[in-house]
């Protein structure tokens, strides 16, 4: 019997040895779907494939698909992004990418050079002048319009970031950002196009 308790350990070593080095293959899904991960079954081996992946794998465009999480809905196709709901993923996505395409199109940023140009021309020596002088500027027309393209221009990228927040995790990550903007392109040259 204990020859082949003897021999049934090794077998056993054997193939955890063997088994190792596929964990993930068989924890963890598809690479390139991470989320497949929870179907595995079997106490934590999500988080012990997550780990083998992130820690060996070095594939940095999945380990940002799973800092995306629900951006991965990015993925839907434009026609889905055009219908879907306001309150859905896909929604909020949609409601990111319209605003980053609008920031995109340079609209609020060509505004907000002509407003500075046109006070720069107004008034040259603007930091020159006395307090009183210089309040008197920025109260006129012009200074109120540069004051009006500057609140529109921060207004737009901070709902935009904001969009992006409620839409994915990790949206202060600029990777995250960069994959779900890739992920978004068709909709964007969509949009471009109208």
């Amino acid at each position: 019997m204990t020859a082949f308790s003897n021999r049934t350990a090794r077998t056993i070593a054997a193939l955890a040895i063997a088994l190792a080095g596929t964990s993930v293959a068989f924890a963890g899904g598809k690479p390139d779907h991470p989320g497949n991960s929870g179907n595995a079954g079997g106490g934590n081996s999500h988080s012990q494939a997550s780990e083998a992946h992130g820690n060996s794998a070095g594939d940095k465009s999945t380990n940002v698909a799973a800092l995306a999480g629900p951006g991965n809905a990015a993925h839907a196709s434009v026609q889905g992004l055009l219908h879907a709901s306001p309150d859905s993923q896909v929604g909020r996505l949609r409601v990111y990418a319209d605003l980053e395409a609008s920031l995109a199109s340079g609209e609020l940023q060509t505004a907000l050079d002509a407003a500075q140009t046109a006070f720069d021309l107004a008034y040259p020596d603007f930091d020159t002048l006395s307090p009183e002088d210089q309040a008197a500027a920025l109260a006129s027309d012009l200074g109120l319009a540069l004051t009006a393209a500057e609140g529109d221009l921060a207004t737009a990228t901070a709902d935009r970031d904001a969009a992006l927040a409620a839409a994915t995790n990790n949206a202060d990550d600029p990777a995250v950002k960069a994959y779900i903007d890739g992920l978004l392109a068709d909709y964007y040259a969509y949009a471009a196009s109208l």
